[in-house]
């Protein structure tokens, strides 16, 4: 095949070529020179998860219409003081001397307060001050979206990316201190990555596009913020290197720990022992991603085949594919690898070791910024596997091209922010057909007379073409436009095949060059003929080209193979179809019924490449086969119909399968249903069923206070935006009603039907018959459910009475009663402490739950006193003594004398003794009757305490 080289400011292309041995390139990359950077000043911010916030502030906003009152007291009663509003925004800066988490957690809870939230720490989202991506080198990032994952991580140094290929410049100022040891395979000896350890510029490359030294100010910035490299030299100075040294590599590498490997090379030829290499590095844990090739055809690429590795196609900035890229159905995904630039071997002795940049085309370069993904996936999600991170770099990726998964970029484009956990956006968009197409099959053909123009406007587009000959020698040509073929990422190498009105070849003509006429002369008879046009490379071109027909001086008129497809229904990339379509395929040959079956033709998943369940019907008189869905398609949704392994009637089997794809109508998603609402504690909890939708963007669920529904997903108050099927809302008004809207929003932007739900608001009130008890006695707990706006009683609802120690913070259920008349509701309880009640109503699909204010009953100790006599003469001694009921063994009780005019004063104290009790001795100084008791004080968990009151006389 021909190599293309680009002139870009000095700048040599490599690219990723198929020859005997394994081999990356067929030319060596020049030292371009090295371009002078503004300095630009940029800060990172932190990862999500070490995100800070003020320790001691909250930001609060309280519900509307409150009096200053009412918001002091909330305040207040939490130990927290305003800092004064936040202008513009509602809400007031608090700050505690306490835990900003835990006055949260209690402002929250508050009935004045609609919402609040920690005061956070933001800084600049991430953006590497390299030269090479401040001024726009390496805007290809963007393509793939990497600037927004380094915003959700930037890797890690656990991150390993073994680069088997011609070594590491490890020397290179922006690669310093990113290599670990490594391994010449080639010579089998442990390597360091100096500046002589890359004897080409290949490998140096790969590692720069993967995990150069990044926000250093410096070159390049690497797709794996902070992973690093494992060189791994299996290639020669010539970029070219045995089966046997990558596959002593390859294992090299996972047995030292590479958690991603990156093989920028290939061949055309299967070798078991480089796919058992592939297959024992990923049973040890480590992603093979690979290149898949340079060929820009479908010749299949070795090791890019292989189903346990990634293969990568290549695009350009834009996301489109380009010529070179190899395709097939083998390709897993694609990444930009044209003018990709990254760091040089530092082999010119012009410069440092440190001082060369290159710029280069290839597959080789697309597939180190996938594997720098791959790196920031795996930091992100260490647990998973490599199974599942291949899935998550597939299922994630942009659809580009062909809708759905597609030879060309396999699941698409990679999107390195969704992969690593970030928001979906839209895919890259098909472009038109153009004029006059859909000319896909013979029974679509564009009649032409002399000459007309054409365009591959998708990947894989074949362009139909028929005109009519009196009979007579006749040259068709196809012309591509041609601009310049070096300077563009996409470049038309236009195959011609022309066919007779039965379809059999009659002519074939490719040269195999980019840009480079094709033309056939022909002996024709008198007769309709149908012209092929297709791009050898299958890549799309925005530059048109031309066919003709005109005299010649003769030619020869071989009858060859005859067509299989005559005619399909829908066409190639149509788009809009109805979800109860039925593809149909129309044969030009004489076809076997008996090898029409489901397993020849076939309806696919355009997404996932699963079967669609469908029975196929064969009608002979028509040659017609129809597929018929067994449920209704999916809408918005890329389906592909494949024919292949039919047999003719005269037992020739079918060559090349026949394939096409489209795309279902763009309908508005199903509503949810089941939307269920069950009320907590001024808050409610929310479960829906989603639709059976493959486009699903988000579940947006909004509230409105009151009877009436939210017009809209934008108005009212949002609940829940997100794929899942249940939200919970907190910090409810107490007593109010609510009404919830539930929508689904597809990847296109419509929306469902609206699904609503109403819950009513209740309060709840608490009363108790006492608030001071003494032990042994009871206390009737009453309270009162009252429903929405009338504030009439809710009856036959289950109310729960919860109860603590006072001074404690566990609450435990103490009964559950049903609410009779007017709501009431009334539990008798003999508590042993003081205790803290209160009522709550919660779980209920018809009321928003509430709870009761905390209601505190205080049980008093029961001090018994006994005087060992009531009357004795001056100068004897009376013994007050008792004890104290719970046991309070070791605590101390006070004797007090009563003074008059309702004062008491200590006298003496004692200790509890160890069955609690206690006896004190008096001895009066004066003649006259006294009065004495004793007094328990209070503790955590009663009240105080006082015995009888006891008197004597003494004489």
């Amino acid at each position: 095949m021909s190599f293309r080289r680009y002139a870009v400011a000095g700048l040599a292309l490599v690219a990723l070529v198929p020859i005997s041995q394994i081999a990356f390139a067929d030319t060596q990359p020049q030292p371009p020179q090295r371009p002078t950077f503004k300095q630009f000043a940029g800060a990172a911010r932190k990862h999500a998860a070490q995100q800070k916030f003020d320790p001691h502030t909250v930001l609060v906003r309280f519900k509307s219409g409150l009096s200053a009152t009412t918001k002091n007291k909330a305040l207040s009663k939490r130990s927290v003081s305003s800092l004064g509003a936040v202008e513009g925004t509602g809400f007031v800066k608090v700050h505690t001397d306490g835990s900003a988490a835990d006055a949260l957690r209690q402002l929250r809870a508050d009935p004045a307060v609609s919402a609040a939230s920690l005061d956070y720490k933001r800084q600049i989202t991430a953006t590497p001050n390299d030269p090479g991506y401040t001024y726009g080198d390496q805007d290809y990032l963007k393509t793939v979206r990497v600037p927004q994952a380094w915003d959700r991580t930037k890797g890690s140094t656990a991150q390993l990316i073994a680069v088997v290929d011609t070594g590491v410049n490890g020397a290179h100022e922006d690669l310093k201190g990113r290599t670990v040891a490594g391994y010449n395979a080639i010579t089998n000896t442990a390597i360091a990555a100096g500046a002589k350890s890359d004897d080409n510029g290949h490998g140096s490359m790969v590692a720069g596009i993967a995990a150069a030294n990044t926000n250093n100010s410096i070159g390049v910035a690497g797709v794996a913020w902070t992973g690093r490299v494992m060189p791994v030299k299996a290639l020669d100075k010539e970029g070219s290197g045995w089966d046997s040294d990558i596959a002593r590599g390859v294992t090299w590498a996972a047995d030292h720990g590479a958690k991603v490997i990156n093989l920028s090379l290939g061949g055309p030829d299967d070798d078991a022992v480089l796919h058992d290499a592939i297959k024992y590095a990923t049973n040890k844990g480590a992603l093979v991603v690979v290149a898949a090739g340079n060929s820009g055809d479908n010749a299949p690429q070795y090791p890019a085949v292989y189903p346990e590795v990634l293969a990568v196609g290549a695009t350009d900035h834009a996301g489109n594919l380009t010529d070179f890229s190899t395709y097939g159905d083998w390709v897993d995904v694609a990444a930009p690898g044209y003018a990709i630039v990254s760091t040089g071997p530092g082999l010119d002795p012009a410069n440092g070791p440190g001082e060369d940049y290159y710029i280069g085309d290839g597959t080789s370069f697309a597939a180190p910024i996938v594997s720098g993904v791959a790196a920031l996936v795996r930091s992100e999600y260490p647990a998973l596997t490599v199974g599942q991170v291949i899935s998550r770099l597939k299922l994630t990726a942009r659809d580009a091209g062909p809708r759905g998964l597609d030879p060309y970029y396999g699941y698409g484009v990679v999107d390195a922010f969704a992969a690593t956990g970030g928001a979906w956006t839209t895919d890259f968009p098909q472009r038109a057909l153009g004029t006059g197409e859909p000319n896909d099959v013979p029974a679509r053909a564009t009649s032409f007379s002399g000459s007309v123009t054409g365009t591959f406007a998708v990947e894989g587009d074949a362009d139909w073409y028929r005109f009519t000959s009196a009979g007579a020698p006749a040259t068709v040509r196809v012309v591509p436009a041609v601009d310049d073929p070096q300077h563009w990422a996409q470049n038309a190498n236009p195959a011609l095949a022309v066919y007779d009105q039965d379809l059999h070849v009659v002519g074939q003509a490719d040269t195999g060059s980019w840009g480079v006429p094709e033309s056939l002369s022909l002996n024709l008879t008198a007769g309709t003929y149908y012209v092929k046009v297709r791009n050898v490379n299958g890549g799309a071109d925005t530059r048109s080209y031309t066919l003709s027909v005109g005299s010649a001086s003769g030619g020869s008129l071989p009858v060859g193979q005859q067509e299989w497809v005559r005619d399909a229904s829908p066409a190639d990339f149509a788009t809009g179809q109805p979800v109860a379509t039925q593809p149909t395929v129309t044969f030009q040959r004489d076809v076997d019924a008996s090898s029409v079956t489901s397993d020849t033709v076939r309806l696919l998943s355009g997404r996932t490449g699963a079967a669609v369940a469908a029975t196929v019907a064969y009608d002979s008189d028509t040659k017609t086969a129809t597929l018929t869905p067994s449920a209704a398609l999916q809408d918005n949704t890329p389906y592909r119909i494949v024919v292949s392994g039919l047999l003719d009637s005269t037992n020739t089997g079918q060559g090349a399968p026949y394939t096409s794809t489209f795309t279902t109508v763009n309908l508005a998603p199903a509503a949810v249903t089941n939307l269920k609402a069950t009320g907590g504690t001024r808050a409610a909890a929310l479960s829906w069923t989603l639709p059976s939708i493959t486009d699903l963007d988000q579940v947006i669920v909004r509230m409105a206070a009151g009877n009436t529904a939210p017009s809209g997903p934008t108005a009212g108050t949002a609940v829940y935006a997100g794929t899942g099927s249940s939200a919970t809302v907190t910090g409810l008004t107490s007593g109010a009603t609510y009404t919830f809207a539930a929508w689904v929003r597809d990847r296109s932007g419509k929306y469902s039907p609206v699904a609503t739900i109403q819950l009513l608001g209740t309060t709840l009130a608490i009363n108790s018959s006492s608030t001071a008890l003494t032990y042994g006695g009871s206390v009737t707990l009453y309270g009162r459910l009252i429903g929405p706006s009338n504030g009439a009683g809710v009856t036959g609802q289950p109310v729960q009475l919860y109860s603590r120690r006072k001074g404690t913070t566990a609450w435990t259920l103490l009964a559950t009663v049903t609410s009779g008349t007017n709501g009431a509701v009334s539990f008798v309880n003999k508590p042993t402490y003081s205790t803290d009640y209160y009522w709550a109503f919660r779980n209920s699909t018809a009321y928003v739950g509430n709870a009761s204010a905390v209601r505190t009953v205080g049980v008093s100790t029961t001090v018994s006193s006994t005087l060992s006599k009531t009357s004795f003469p001056l100068g004897g001694t009376v013994y007050i003594y008792g004890s104290v009921t719970p046991s309070h063994a070791g605590q101390t009780v006070y004797l007090q004398r009563y003074l008059g005019g309702g004062k008491w004063q200590n006298v003496t104290s004692r200790a509890l003794s160890s069955t609690s009790g206690y006896s004190i001795a008096i001895k009066p100084t004066s003649k006259g009757t006294y009065y004495y008791r004793i007094y328990k004080p209070a503790d955590t968990d009663h009240s105080a305490g006082y015995s009888p009151i006891r008197n004597f006389k003494v004489s």
